[in-house]
């Protein structure tokens, strides 16, 4: 039965609902299912989501993009039964709930064995268990999606894209970055909301074959160095080893003048030495040696000895409380140079992980240290700082003020916000990455405040999600302002409604541009001519948008109508 609010309750089956076939269902409550509702709806297909609470503010965004609701607990056999798992043409799994999906998974499987299933799991030991007990299942990341894109933003590196497509390496980025001649123009971004897609002119954002100039190589490590060398030579290390080398130089002096000029300067250097260190001499002068001078190298000798010894432990203390420093948490001595990560949930610890990877410290801050993210970063090498992010005395303590970059991955937007704030008050030149949820705060944090640059899970993880859900292969995702194109590679199956025909019926302004066509002789051509008749088994490379790629899958399968 439908309720007055467009609910469908499973339980109600008593009075009879069309009958749903090809359609699709989504198992989620979060900005992810949104996001993929959304898409789907974009391309005018029927959705059915099944969520537990439809009084949350992402069940009514679901509701109001059209989608049909199934309220349950949980994606059980009833639920799927009730949202037409039996008929659907596939089924995604978007919950934060590693078991809840897999067994979800394993249900639509058995009411469905011809369903294409796409789950959302974080283990990847699992993923790949579950990939291949189902023959038609996907498992995908959500933090394996975003974290790149984070990680690539903090470098500075997002600006150009590399991918191979159509049998040659291009690079997508800006116009000025790219060095003619431009292959293809791909967007001109205007603005948070003005974002014109494959443009007939020349765009902003286009793709080209080469960089201009020579790219940057950096060397991390190196960078780096004067940092790790900090943590062990802090301030009571330099400060003992200053008093021993001062104690040695009086001790070489008074050596020196006794007995008058008769002691050169290698060998009273090599007595003040033997002394402050308390390693002893055997010189037959300090037996004839007056009184006040013995004393006074007694004196040295157990000031050296005490020096010594301070300067043994500063040593050992340096070295064992680093290593117990990442073992078990906190930051030793002052970092300089580091990234600093927010968070770490999935998409944190993925992000600290890759950071780790490319060679770079990285200071972490969790505020909760039941974590598993905590362990799994600290055995990496990764220093954690256990607190609030939105504090500023916890912020200070990650050295923030001192750092390269700036990675805010939390799950709060406003705790994120913050430490953009902090980080941009405090260290202009740090490149800062926030996290996002609300779409609008993203785009008008970026465009109007300036705090680094803002990204969002769920709009990077949305159209992967809905292109494995629709089988469609998408090679790389180009991000255009707020939006996303897709380059992929095409191809043409027997019978579809493109097979015989021309390449030009393939194209759409605006929305798809063909690349490159591959015909039988197994040559790619670029900037095909419109006039070539397309046959069953070429290929064509293109770019487009969610919605023209779509169009394109239905001209290019086999059995399809546009």
């Amino acid at each position: 039965m439908t309720s007055d609010d467009g609910l469908i309750e499973p339980e109600s089956l008593a009075e009879p609902r069309p009958a749903r076939r090809g359609h699709y269902v989504v198992a989620g409550a979060d900005s992810i299912a949104v996001r993929a509702v959304e898409e789907l709806r974009r391309l005018r297909e029927r959705v059915v989501v099944i969520l537990p609470d439809p009084e949350t503010d992402f069940a009514q965004e679901i509701a109001e993009s059209g989608a049909e609701i199934v309220v349950a607990r949980r994606p059980n056999e009833t639920a799927l039964r009730d949202a037409g798992v039996t008929n659907a043409r596939a089924v995604g799994f978007v919950h934060p709930d590693d078991v809840g999906n897999v067994h979800g998974a394993l249900t639509a499987n058995e009411l469905n064995p011809d369903i294409r299933v796409v789950v959302h799991i974080v283990n990847p030991r699992l993923r790949d268990h579950l990939e291949s007990l189902i023959p038609n299942c996907k498992g995908v990341s959500t933090a394996d999606l975003a974290a790149p894109e984070l990680v690539s933003a903090a470098l500075d590196e997002s600006d150009v894209t590399w991918l191979t497509i159509g049998g040659r390496e291009v690079v997508a980025g800006p116009v000025e970055l790219i060095q003619a001649p431009v292959i293809a123009s791909l967007a001109n971004v205007r603005g948070r909301t003005q974002t014109e897609l494959l443009p007939t002119g020349r765009g902003d954002l286009v793709l080209g074959s080469a960089v201009r100039g020579e790219p940057v190589r950096r060397r991390p490590r190196l960078d780096d160095l004067r940092s790790d060398l900090g943590r062990v030579f802090d301030r009571r290390l330099r400060i003992v080893a200053l008093t021993l080398v001062l104690l040695i130089a009086l001790g070489t002096l008074l050596v020196r003048a006794w007995p008058a000029g008769h002691v050169p300067w290698l060998d009273a250097l090599y007595i003040a030495v033997s002394t402050v260190t308390s390693t002893g001499y055997d010189d037959p002068r300090a037996a004839t040696a007056p009184g006040e001078l013995r004393l006074i190298a007694i004196a040295v000798q157990l000031a050296g000895l005490v020096m010594v010894s301070l300067l043994t432990a500063a040593i050992v203390d340096a070295f064992v409380g680093e290593k117990l420093a990442r073992s078990f948490g906190g930051v030793r001595g002052r970092p300089r140079g580091h990234f600093v990560v927010c968070g770490l949930g999935t998409v944190g610890t993925r992000v600290t992980e890759l950071l780790l990877q490319r060679g770079f410290n990285v200071v972490a801050v969790e505020r909760d240290g039941a974590k598993p993210g905590v362990q799994a970063v600290r055995g990496l090498g990764a220093s954690v700082i256990i607190g609030d992010v939105s504090n500023d005395d916890v912020m200070y303590q990650a050295r923030m003020h001192r750092c390269r970059g700036v990675i805010a991955a939390t799950n709060e937007d406003v705790a994120n916000l913050q430490a953009g704030l902090y980080a941009t008050e405090r260290n202009p030149e740090a490149r800062v990455v926030l996290r996002l949820f609300e779409h609008d705060l993203a785009a008008r944090v970026q465009e109007k405040i300036g705090v680094g640059t803002t990204r969002s899970v769920s709009i990077l993880a949305a159209p992967r999600f809905v292109s494995e859900m629709m089988e469609r292969r998408v090679d790389v995702t180009v991000s255009a302002g707020r939006r996303v194109l897709m380059v992929t590679e095409v191809p043409v199956e027997t019978g579809s409604t493109l097979d015989g025909r021309p390449l030009s019926e393939l194209a759409e302004a605006g929305t798809l541009r063909i690349l490159a066509h591959r015909g039988g002789d197994g040559r790619w051509r670029w900037t095909p001519s419109d006039r070539i008749v397309v046959r069953a088994g070429d290929r064509v490379a293109l770019v487009a948008s969610l919605a023209g790629l779509a169009r394109a899958l239905l001209r290019t399968r086999a059995g399809n109508r546009p």
